[in-house]
């Protein structure tokens, strides 16, 4: 009785502890299974020779596949959908350990060809964000200089405007001690010339007073000698009604304080007193009328 036996081909167990790696889905039409028909224990020849011919299709097919068709990336759901069926007889029962040789071998440059996208994704990633970070901080670093030299600017005008401002007030308070200066001057001036025209009203009045002190003492003495005088020439007279005297001197001028017999002839400084005599002046350092210290004296000659 002929019997036909169909077995999957290309099964693949996947693990799913393992890496989630992506396998070309290929189908491998190897052998065509209508055409296999097994008795219970009869052999023919055409079945042998079916049979020594099935391996040796089936190794040069694989091969070419794998040498002809390059590994490509297929997603892992297409993995698990694409399931492909594989024959194996019991005379080849090392068919599936040459599929798992073979994907081993396809896997291994894959893996390869992945760590090296992945590594230089990462290193391209790596660098632009290297190179976002440069010009974030550059741009970080030129805000706060801006930000600083912004503040300098401010801090300096800030500084130029209160020293003008103190400027301002110190030279209106130089001015206005220029103009109190001046006002003072101007003042102590006329001070100065008010002080000069009372010291020559006060010498002048010195003098004046001097010179009317000087005649009322004058006055005084004449009067004084007048009296004296009168007195005199009436005891005289009634004397000359006895006896004339042919030596008899007339005195006419005041008499000398000092020695109240001869005329006073001589005056003295800075008093102007006319009250000694010659010979009295010698001898007084002081004026016997005012008590006044003598600096000098002048005679006078009375006609």
């Amino acid at each position: 009785m002929a019997v036909q036996a169909q077995y999957p081909s290309n099964v693949f167990r996947l693990n799913r502890q393992q890496e989630g790696y992506d396998y070309p889905s290929e189908q491998h039409t190897g052998l065509d299974q209508s055409h296999m028909l097994f008795n219970n224990g009869g052999t023919s020849s055409r079945k042998r020779g079916r049979e020594e011919t099935a391996p040796n299709v089936v190794n040069p097919l694989f091969s070419l596949q794998s040498q002809s068709q390059p590994p490509r990336l297929i997603q892992l759901t297409q993995l698990h959908n694409n399931q492909h069926n594989a024959v194996s007889t019991g005379l080849g029962l090392s068919f599936g350990d040459q599929n798992q040789q073979h994907h081993s071998s396809l896997s291994s440059p894959f893996l390869s060809l992945f760590s090296e996208g992945l590594n230089s994704q990462i290193k391209q990633q790596r660098d632009e964000i290297d190179q976002f970070l440069r010009a974030q901080g550059e741009q970080l670093s030129q805000a706060l200089a801006e930000k600083r030299q912004k503040h300098y600017r401010e801090l300096l005008n800030a500084a130029d405007e209160s020293v003008a401002r103190r400027l301002r007030e110190k030279e209106a308070e130089v001015e206005k001690a220029k103009r109190k200066n001046a006002e003072l001057e101007e003042h102590a001036a006329q001070l100065s010339m008010e002080a000069q025209v009372w010291q020559a009203k006060i010498k002048a009045q010195e003098s004046t007073a001097a010179s009317l002190q000087a005649q009322l003492q004058h006055a005084m003495m004449m009067s004084h000698e007048k009296k004296a005088l009168s007195c005199f020439v009436g005891q005289a007279e009634d004397a000359e009604s006895a006896y004339v005297d042919p030596d008899r001197v007339t005195v006419s001028g005041p008499k000398c304080r000092g020695c109240d017999s001869r005329v006073a002839s001589v005056v003295v400084l800075p008093c102007r007193h006319l009250c000694v005599c010659v010979e009295c002046d010698r001898h007084f350092r002081a004026c016997p009328v005012c008590f006044t210290v003598k600096n000098s004296s002048i005679e006078v000659c009375l006609s």
